[in-house]
């Protein structure tokens, strides 16, 4: 079985971002956390608008969006991903009021965008780690920053993204040829709402179930496939 080298060091940076974040946390006014955790916010609206605003097709993203989101809804997710978060919490013995918030947001972080699926299949299929170290580069800090605003919650998103990346890598010789330009983009666009969506959320802005609308990622290239065959 090919070993996911790239995600188990995109997992490490996590970890250790993280781990760096709780210490300057701990050594930072409240204001400082307000003004980091504001930088997060704008900077994922800049990120999703960027990732959403080249959409090939915006009606595909519409339908995912909405079709994903009733799926979402029925299956509960969001209230899912909150009980796994307090239920850490409580394990933990933890008295961090953020800690179920900082799970849930860095996961989502963490684990939509295209070099969540392009980084895992270009070192399974072309033995390039480009883009998952990149990734892995960049999570690091974004960890770190998220962890001095939001504490110990933040740390635990490296299982999920370990998890999804992981498996892309072990299944990518199955998933790639599946997977077409179009969809990709599609998917990409799709993420990019979501994401807006957790920077509007982080600002108090909406108060959107976006792990409700996780569905979406599925939806997008399901469409593109449907439509292809019309």
């Amino acid at each position: 079985m090919l070993i996911p080298t790239g995600s188990l060091i995109n997992f490490g940076t996590i970890i250790i971002g993280s781990s760096l974040g709780l210490v300057l946390g701990n050594n930072l006014s409240s204001g400082l956390r307000t003004v980091i955790f504001q930088g997060i916010a704008l900077s994922s609206i800049i990120i999703g608008l960027r990732m959403a605003i080249p959409t090939p097709d915006v009606t595909v993203v519409m339908f995912s969006v909405l079709t994903g989101g009733i799926l979402g809804t029925l299956l509960d997710l969001e209230g899912a991903a909150a009980r796994l978060g307090d239920y850490l919490k409580r394990r933990l013995r933890t008295k961090n009021s953020s800690f179920t918030q900082g799970f849930v947001t860095a996961s989502m972080l963490f684990c939509i965008g295209s070099m969540v699926i392009l980084g895992p299949l270009e070192e399974a299929l072309h033995n390039d780690r480009s883009i998952i170290l990149s990734k892995a580069l960049l999570d690091g800090f974004t960890s770190m920053a998220l962890s001095a605003a939001m504490g110990l919650g933040v740390i635990f998103a490296a299982f999920p993204t370990l998890l999804i990346e992981g498996s892309l890598t072990v299944f990518a010789v199955y998933i790639q040829p599946v997977l077409t330009p179009d969809m990709l983009a599609q998917l990409q666009a799709t993420g990019g709402v979501l994401i807006l969506g957790i920077g509007l959320n982080l600002l108090e802005i909406t108060a959107l179930k976006l792990f409700n609308l996780l569905p979406a990622l599925l939806c997008a290239p399901l469409l593109v496939f449907v439509i292809k065959l019309i």
